[in-house]
């Protein structure tokens, strides 16, 4: 018997005209349990809920054309880096339908033709990690001077949320897929949940972002089922790094509009730029990583991208789509379909098979 607990967190981008209740109004309250968290069925899940979306990847030029490169069957929150050898490495929640070892976990894939194809996933590999500790979810590669890997990853101890909150860890690899765990917490704020964060390495200097979902109530004695999400529009944590292992918060970073640091960090020498969730997939710069400046709006819809320098031009960006199940908005884009972008996030509990 398997106990399906609450965890947030996966965001959708709603479009425009219809709002994100209208696409997905079954999700819309996330402190509803959907369905209600109950023992089930071994390996019967429900129809909608993370497993239920694919992840895409995109080419975005500069001059703003894009074209759909790639996508991952029932995948989520996923994250790309460029290896030494200058292959692509992705990572990924990864569902897949028919193989209840590997789902939930962390899966990986790499590519040597700049995204277009990539190898199956392989289920990442984690040495060292505490008894008792959630495998990781949510990943963020950052690649190392030393050509080595950095995976950061939300995790937490026990299986209660009245036990711990969410907290960002991190591991390391020489080769992608095995990685050794790297004792102690990355990035916590007591009371809160932390969790999906983003991670540049920037002139010598590791930033650390992660969205404000506010204050987590107290549970009045009662186990609880999940952490209760209050996001705050525009409002990010912060965190530096000069050995991408033992952080200090800094001020919490802020951009206008109802846009989420929900995504993906990184950094060209010169200026470091975030890829967020919100009114589609935004990107700010800022060079410092303190002040910020809202610049592109990408036409794609998703949430929650990675992002990776390409070669050439542009962007490879990996996003996480919509339900399977739900119409496909058409992606034929002119400018009037753009202004008419509505940028609503849905933030919906993600319901979690914790085996024992």
């Amino acid at each position: 018997m398997n106990t399906f607990s609450r965890l947030a967190l996966v965001a959708l981008c709603g479009l425009a005209p219809a709002s994100a209740q209208d696409f997905f109004p079954e999700l819309f309250n996330p402190l509803v349990p959907f369905p209600p968290a109950a023992p089930v069925q071994q390996n019967v899940r429900p129809e909608n809920g993370p497993w239920n979306n694919d992840v895409i990847v995109y080419r975005v030029r500069s001059e703003g054309g894009f074209e759909k490169l790639s996508s991952f069957e029932r995948a989520g929150v996923p994250t790309l880096a460029r290896m030494a050898d200058g292959r692509l490495i992705a990572a990924h929640q990864h569902f897949p339908e028919n193989d209840p070892a590997s789902f939930d976990k962390v899966a990986i894939h790499f590519s040597s033709d700049e995204g277009k194809t990539w190898t199956p996933a392989v289920v990442m590999k984690l040495n060292g990690l505490p008894t008792g500790m959630r495998f990781p979810f949510d990943p963020t590669l950052v690649p190392l001077p030393d050509g080595r890997v950095r995976m950061y990853f939300t995790s937490l101890q026990g299986r209660r949320f009245d036990e711990d909150l969410p907290r960002i860890h991190s591991a390391i690899s020489k080769d992608g897929i095995e990685y050794e765990f790297e004792p102690g917490v990355r990035f916590s704020i007591e009371g809160r949940s932390v969790i999906d964060c983003a991670v540049a390495l920037h002139q010598g200097v590791f930033h650390l972002f992660s969205p404000d979902n506010g204050e987590q109530p107290k549970s009045r004695g009662r186990p609880s089922q999940g952490p209760e999400m209050r996001p705050t529009d525009g409002v990010g944590y912060h965190a530096t790094s000069t050995d991408g292992l033992n952080f200090t918060r800094a001020e919490d970073v802020k951009v206008e509009g109802r846009r989420r640091w929900l995504g993906n960090a990184q950094s060209d020498g010169k200026v470091i730029t975030f890829f967020g969730s919100g009114e589609g997939v935004f990107t700010a710069k800022s060079a410092d990583g303190r002040d910020w400046q809202v610049s592109t709006r990408f036409p794609v819809m998703g949430a929650d991208p990675g992002a990776v320098a390409a070669k050439d031009d542009g962007w490879i960006l990996a996003v996480t789509g919509p339900p399977r199940n739900q119409p496909q908005p058409s992606l034929a884009m002119d400018a009037r379909w753009l202004g008419e972008w509505d940028g609503e996030l849905v933030f919906f509990d993600r319901l979690r098979n914790f085996d024992k």
